[in-house]
């Protein structure tokens, strides 16, 4: 499926849809042909959801690459709010991402989960350069267009940090 954020982003996001809910859609995210991680979108944020004739053809190279088999189709996602889609996958994949990006100033938050309340979750922030922040950051509910799981670019600094336990 191709998902569009008119508002948000030029951009479409490519994807198989895992779960749905009034508020959110759990998809696993597809990008250049890799399937990469777990992307829930705001459903308020979606201006357009459709499976194009590129999307048939790049679905058919997936299964021919057997990738297909690779996707959890048989999860269950807890899509009731933000708060219990992050926690549960907080629980399977140490580090996320959140994202802010309505408004004039986007907002990148990647981290562990440390909390969540009813208004808010609270991540342990790292730099590009893999150093902890000493505060967390809270990230409202309502801001939350996306939250990113299981990406190459979280495994890659899950390794790092791994490598790198004192």
């Amino acid at each position: 499926m191709s998902i569009h954020r008119e508002e948000i982003d030029s951009n479409r996001i490519q994807g198989f849809v895992l779960a749905s809910s009034e508020e959110l859609v759990v998809l696993q995210y597809v990008y250049d042909f890799n399937l990469d991680g777990l992307m829930t979108l705001s459903r308020s944020d979606i201006s357009e959801i459709r499976e194009t004739k590129t999307d048939k053809f790049q679905t058919r190279l997936l299964k021919h690459e057997g990738l297909l088999e690779n996707i959890p189709f048989q999860s269950q996602f807890e899509v009731q709010s933000w708060r219990s889609i992050i926690k549960q996958l907080s629980r399977s994949y140490p580090l996320l991402i959140l994202e802010c990006e309505r408004g004039g100033k986007p907002d990148f938050v990647i981290g562990k989960l440390l909390k969540t309340t009813s208004a808010a979750a609270y991540v342990l922030h790292f730099t590009g350069i893999g150093r902890w922040l000493e505060e967390p950051v809270r990230v409202a509910y309502k801001d939350i267009t996306s939250l990113q799981v299981g990406s190459n670019y979280l495994n890659v600094y899950q390794r790092h940090f791994e490598r790198n336990a004192l």
